[in-house]
């Protein structure tokens, strides 16, 4: 499937008030989105990083075929279960840590998926004027929108700023 054309679909499907979905959850399992979600996991620079199995992604892509067939089988037949994430901890500037839970993979490649398929519906639903977790958004956007609403001439006063 080209997951470029699906999400275009899904976009446009989720602008119809009257639209309802149904079945996505195929997609999940799609080998078209697997691969594009492996292709993301892959290209982070945690990707080298082990969950709590110890798996890497070079381990994984040593046997790609056949692992992104049995994560497809399990996510078809609806067996997949996440494994506990492993916990680390990273030291912050002041001395303290701060923890952090990695998933596996397998884990990191089904949560992609989930985001390729669930972004597109959502996305046409959230307000221009909201940049948090959002793609292509920074708070370098959020600071230069606040600062173009709250120019002279558009009577600033009138807005609320809300962070």
């Amino acid at each position: 499937m080209d997951v470029d054309k699906m999400q275009t679909k899904l976009a446009t499907w989720s602008q119809d008030p009257g639209f309802r979905f149904e079945d996505i959850y195929n997609l999940l399992h799609d080998t078209g989105f697997l691969r594009r979600a492996y292709n993301a996991v892959k290209s982070n620079r945690g990707s080298r990083t082990p969950g709590v199995d110890g798996q890497t992604i070079e381990d994984f892509k040593e046997n790609l075929d056949e692992n992104l067939k049995d994560l497809r089988k399990s996510l078809k037949s609806q067996s997949f279960a996440p494994k506990p994430l492993r916990r680390t901890y990273i030291p912050k500037g002041d001395g303290r840590k701060r923890p952090l839970g990695i998933p596996t993979i397998k884990d990191r490649i089904v949560q992609e998926t989930l985001r390729l398929v669930l972004e597109p519906i959502y996305e046409t639903d959230f307000s221009d004027y909201s940049f948090g977790f959002r793609p292509n958004r920074s708070a370098h956007d959020a600071i230069m929108s606040v600062r173009a609403r709250m120019a002279p001439a558009t009577g600033w006063y009138k807005h609320w700023i809300i962070g």
